[in-house]
This record gives C-alpha cells, structure tokens and sequence, in this order.
C-alpha cells in the first residue's frame, strides 16, 4: 500500500508541474521550481523522477486520466464523449496551456520530441480502438477508415485551438463528427 503522505506529495509535485509548465514553457520548466510551487525539496521531486522529462511525462499522463469517457457507455457515446472533452479541455484548462508548450520544447529538444510522439499515438491508438469498437457496434459504417477518421477529427480539434483565436464547442464537435462519421 502507498503510503497516503507520499501519494498526496507526488499529486502535488505533479500539479506543481503543470502550473510551471503552463506558465513558463518547458524552457523555463525547472525543478527548483517545481519544488518551491509545490512546497518540497528538490530531493522529493528528485526521490519520484530522476529528470524534467521524466516529471514532465508524468504530469501529462494525469492530465490524460482526465479524457477518458464512461466505459459504461455505447461506443458511439464513447467516441462522442472522447472528442468532446478532448475540445473542452484545449477550449481553457491547464492541458491547453501545456500543449504549445510540449509542441514548442519538441522543436528544439529530440527527447521531449520522442516523448511527443509516444504520447500522441498513445491516444491515436485509444482514438482508433473506440472507433473500431464503434464500428464493429455498427455506429460507424464499414467503408470509415478509422485510423484516416482519428487524424481529421482530432486534427480539426487541435487545429482549432492553435489556430485560430477560439477553441470547438460541444455542437462544433459533434457536427465534425457526423461529417467525418456519417452520423445523422
């Protein structure tokens, strides 16, 4: 069993992570700082994770545990609810501001480009085995490639919130998903 004091400290180093993260870019991400904000040494942060990149990974991996739908849930509710909360959670959250910041530090940066690239098609894969769960369901027809349908729905979500001044609204969402779906 986790000892409760050390689960609350590493919550807390964590959310540390993404305030600093979100707020000074991953140049200006520092262990020190992440150790003042979350009001512990720097050998705690260092106790959980030997770098900025591996802190830096597991802050994501919680901000991921919160756009997972229902698994109660029909599979086309499933793949509704997926994208919906991915485009609330770019519209104003603490994930929104990191994501230009993971994107900038990966041009510049091989190792925070290679963890990109692992977390994305992480997601991609989830994306793509709710669609395929959808399809197999019948809520998506069988001629959707699901893998071509991921890429044009979240890259539409994810264009938007880079982009251009505003982020997709739920209606937004689910229009781009019955496009992209052929959902009526």
């Amino acid at each position: 069993m986790i000892d409760p004091r050390v689960e609350r400290s590493r919550r807390v180093i964590l959310q540390a992570t993404l305030d600093e993260l979100g707020e000074h870019g991953y140049g200006g991400l520092t262990i020190e700082g992440v150790a003042a904000r979350a009001a512990v040494g720097k050998a705690t942060v260092y106790r959980h994770w030997r770098n900025k990149l591996e802190l830096l990974e597991a802050a994501l991996q919680e901000l991921r545990a919160e756009i997972v739908p229902d698994p109660q849930a029909s599979p086309r509710e499933q793949v509704a609810e997926l994208y919906r909360s991915l485009a609330a959670h770019l519209g104003d959250s603490q994930f929104s501001r990191c994501v230009p910041a993971v994107i900038e530090a990966a041009e510049h940066d091989e190792n925070v480009k290679a963890f990109k690239h692992r977390f994305i098609a992480e997601r991609r894969q989830y994306g793509v085995e709710l669609l395929c769960r959808a399809q197999a369901a019948g809520d998506i027809g069988p001629d959707i490639d699901v893998e071509v349908a991921v890429e044009a729905i979240a890259g539409a979500i994810f264009w938007r919130r880079l982009f251009t001044d505003r982020g997709m609204t739920t209606n937004e969402v689910d229009a781009l998903l019955a496009l992209v779906l052929r959902w009526e």
